[in-house]
């Protein structure tokens, strides 16, 4: 199955940096914007801004609350916020550790919030230009304070669960791969393993990531403008390629909405709207969407 790139539209204006994105069932799509609130996008494309989180909101998701979820990796705080604008912070640190760079979070059915946090270092760049085993991932829930599930990571980045929830997938961005981590019954992970090909190619380096409900992992490609999945067989398939950025401007990141969540929407680093196309298969229901 390929896209072509003049199949793709945008919806929404004025945005600056939308890298994380969610929709809802009702239609509007909320992402981050940079500086440092989230934007809502109404079906009609009217674009309105909220929040006062300071820092460089990055990945997003959405509670059974409606309140957006944002990891800010500008100011190092895991943030819940309403839609009336205000916010409390959820996570600085884990288990002692400061965690200055919390790049995507994912909440699952059972309400546990799985957060990448990308690397130790606050300033980043470094990370991004050889691989480093400092990022990790972390697990909040409830009954128990933030937990280190796994490290030794370079860098961490998207997150998603399978439907059944039995395993925790984590883009590995500078190794150019997916892993992925049995859930334990007491919510530890088991050992570690690559999910789909050892490794995505040039300039696959992965970052956010979603599943369809027929198991394929889409991965969003911001070094290639491009937007792909692994299919059940492990086998990478190239999608939506946009090499010279008309419409994909560094895409980050992909979630699925609209009827039967059969639309995708796209955040990205460099868009200034929000870049959507049709897919063959719904994508997996997540806990803020009833259908």
């Amino acid at each position: 199955m390929k896209i072509n790139i003049e199949q793709v539209k945008t919806i929404g204006e004025g945005l600056l940096r939308p890298e994380g994105i969610m929709v809802t069932d009702e239609g509007d799509i909320f992402t981050a914007d940079a500086r440092g609130r989230c934007s809502r996008i109404e079906k009609t494309g009217r674009t309105s801004f909220f929040g006062m989180l300071g820092g460089t909101p990055n990945g997003i998701c959405i509670d059974k609350r409606g309140n957006c979820i944002v990891a800010n990796i500008g100011n190092g705080e895991v943030q819940s916020l309403s839609r009336d604008g205000s916010h409390v912070v959820l996570m600085t640190q884990a288990q002692g550790k400061r965690m200055y760079t919390p790049n995507f979070p994912f909440i699952d059915f059972q309400e546990r919030l799985w957060v990448s946090n990308s690397t130790d270092d606050p300033a980043i760049d470094s990370s991004l230009r050889a691989p480093i085993t400092d990022g990790c991932l972390v697990l909040i829930t409830n009954n128990r304070l933030p937990q280190i599930v796994a490290d030794g990571i370079c860098f961490a980045n998207g997150v998603a669960l399978d439907p059944a929830e039995k395993f925790v997938y984590v883009a590995e961005t500078m190794m150019r791969r997916i892993l992925r981590f049995p859930i334990k019954e007491d919510d530890s992970l088991g050992e570690r393993e690559v999910y789909g090909p050892q490794s995505l190619g040039y300039k696959g380096f992965p970052d956010g990531i979603a599943f369809d409900e027929a198991g394929n992992l889409w991965i969003a490609f911001p070094a290639a403008n491009a937007i792909g999945y692994i299919d059940p067989e492990g086998e990478l398939q190239k999608i939506v390629e946009d090499p010279e950025g008309k419409i994909m401007r560094v895409p980050t990141n992909i979630c699925f909405g609209g009827e039967n969540r059969r639309t995708a929407f796209i955040g990205s680093l460099g868009g200034t709207n929000i870049p959507y196309f049709e897919v063959p298969y719904s994508g997996v229901r997540l806990i803020h969407q009833a259908r």
